[in-house]
């Protein structure tokens, strides 16, 4: 009987993307190879002098012969040693053989029944203790050797037998692919395919060779049909890293995979399983390609960060690698905030970097629901005045509970509601005002007289990442958007909702809208702070644009959307 080689299904390589409204991509092979192993011919055996190991004809005809087990030697307590030679190795396609025990009875716990080895052949000798995966009960093994045809690219089977394990204990071996074997992918930690009692989280430590093309390991790990990847940076040849059993209570399979340059995918290499016992489920962690590349730790959320959340504040916290190409570039951290199934609600959050260090807040703004958060770095390579760029490092999913929508109080994005600063001169602006209307027109009011309008800021359509309420309101000078900035940070800061609105008035443009006794009034204090004449602003207050007609906004401003 032959086989063909086992390929082991591809992990596609995770594609960066640049957060500017485009999905991750994944990048398709144009041909998956199939899965699994395909007999292609039968050959019937022969007796051999074991009476109960029967040798094929292809056996034979490369001068194979096993001197382990024995002839009394197939009953055994978990381990079972295959010894034997190969007097034509020489002509083989590999030098390794393929050796696969079939358990009689397949357990509940583990989906496959089967394990494979890749046996060594060195000096035309083969020697390995073989562990019976399953526990107590009869196997199959089947030994299988590479084509003498430099053409063929398949195992023949030498030989075949059956062995009783008595002993009920499972001693799993790492099981390695084939891939994993030639390519010399090793597992140090952990040391047995089947790990008992743990919590939480596995530990794992490995090797790759120095040649090896990729610079991380993939690791997927799956329950129940459901699965999860994460990834660990390769540093002088050696992975590490503890795994979350991300699914609670139960087994979980992991397999690690590594990357092969020539078709540009990552491979399984090696997997086992861990019965996990602790009942948290924890988020699901994805962490792109320039996590590495532009050199970022995140320390918050982290690998066991509960899936569950039932606050609104969301730390993010980490460091950027100051000796990786382009670090000092990377001023910020900016956060995206989506609430799952739900149209235009997202938030943006801007986190400052100092030494290298950063860590702020985000928010879960919009209430109760399944949650994306995306942290992003800035793409250097594609900055202009007038638009900024950046790209996913890491994806994190949530499930919150029991939180109130506040998406027009919590700050966002250009918003510092909770700025000390801003609190105070809100209260200020508001002081002895009992009315809603009076403090909103108050409000409306400091802005339009304290920010000048920015004519060359405007006129050159320049774009600053850090643009916000705080830095308008200590330079005093701004375009719409820094006007629409700090007028809403004041409100939120005292407790009123309100809304950056954004649309149109013969260009870009940015108002506010402010919750006052129940409805929604509109303001444009960019237009009730003055004019433009020769390219110079003039201070001139007015509260045309103060609660206007909606009739009269809708002649010059029309609304395209809120930036929450």
């Amino acid at each position: 009987m032959r086989y063909r080689k086992i390929f082991y299904l591809p992990v596609i390589l995770l594609l960066v993307f640049a957060i500017t409204g485009c999905a991750p991509g994944e990048e398709q092979p144009d041909e998956v190879v199939d899965e699994g192993e395909q007999v292609i011919a039968k050959e019937e055996p022969k007796e051999a002098e074991i009476e109960n190991i029967q040798l094929t004809d292809y056996a034979e005809e490369v001068g194979f012969s096993l001197t382990s087990p024995e002839q009394d030697n197939f009953t055994v307590n978990t381990i079972i040693s295959l010894e034997g030679a190969i007097t034509e190795a020489n002509n083989l396609t590999s030098d390794h053989l393929w050796v696969v025990l079939t358990g009689e009875e397949a357990l509940e716990e583990f989906p496959q029944d089967e394990f494979n080895y890749y046996v060594k052949i060195e000096d035309g000798t083969f020697s390995h203790d073989l562990n019976l995966h399953q526990g107590a009960g009869d196997y199959e093994v089947s030994v299988r050797a590479p084509s003498n045809n430099l053409n063929e690219e398949v195992y023949y089977e030498m030989a075949s037998f059956q062995v009783t394990n008595e002993d009920e204990a499972i001693a799993m071996d790492v099981q390695y692919t084939e891939y994993g074997v030639f390519n010399d992918v090793q597992l140090q930690s952990p040391e047995l395919g089947w790990q008992q009692g743990v919590e939480e989280s596995v530990l794992i430590e490995g090797t790759v060779p120095e040649d090896h093309a990729g610079d991380m390991v993939l690791v997927q790990v799956e329950k129940d049909n459901e699965d999860r990847q994460i990834m660990f940076p390769i540093e002088d040849s050696v992975f590490q890293g503890k795994v979350p059993l991300y699914f609670g209570e139960g087994i979980h399979h992991v397999s690690v995979q590594s990357y092969d340059e020539a078709e540009g995918l990552y491979y399984e290499a090696a997997s086992f399983y861990a019965d996990n016992q602790a009942a948290a489920e924890f988020a699901q962690m994805e962490k792109f390609n320039q996590y590495i590349d532009r050199g970022v730790t995140l320390h918050e959320p982290a690998w066991d960060t509960n899936t569950m959340q039932s606050n609104q504040e969301y730390r993010i916290a980490g460091e950027i690698d100051p000796d990786m190409p382009g670090a000092e570039a990377i001023t910020h951290i900016i956060v995206t905030v989506k609430k799952l199934d739900a149209e235009d609600e997202e938030a943006g959050y801007v986190i400052p970097i100092e030494n290298y260090q950063f860590d702020g807040m985000a928010y879960f703004r919009f209430g109760s629901g399944n949650y994306e958060v995306i942290v992003n770095v800035p793409d250097h390579e594609r900055q202009n005045q007038s638009m900024f760029y950046f790209e996913g490092v890491a994806r994190i999913q949530h499930e919150v509970i029991d939180i109130p929508d506040e998406r027009g109080l919590l700050p966002s994005r250009g918003i510092e509601s909770e700025h000390p600063t801003i609190i105070e001169q809100a209260e200020e602006i508001t002081s002895g005002l009992t009315s809603q209307r009076e403090k909103a027109k108050a409000i409306y009011q400091f802005v339009a007289q304290h920010v000048a309008y920015d004519v060359e800021k405007a006129e050159a359509d320049i774009f600053n990442i850090d643009d916000s309420a705080l830095s308008t309101l200590e330079s005093g000078v701004g375009i719409c958007q820094d006007y629409a900035f700090l007028a809403t940070a004041l409100f939120r800061a005292i407790g009123m909702e309100a809304h950056y609105v954004e649309g149109y008035a013969g260009e870009r443009h940015a108002w506010v809208e402010v919750m006052v006794d129940g409805e929604w009034l509109e303001m444009d204090p960019t237009w009730g702070a003055g004019y433009v004449q020769d390219g110079e602003f003039h201070f001139h207050y007015n509260e045309d644009y103060f609660d206007p007609d909606p009739a009269f906004l809708a002649e010059t401003h029309t609304r395209e959307g809120i930036m929450y």
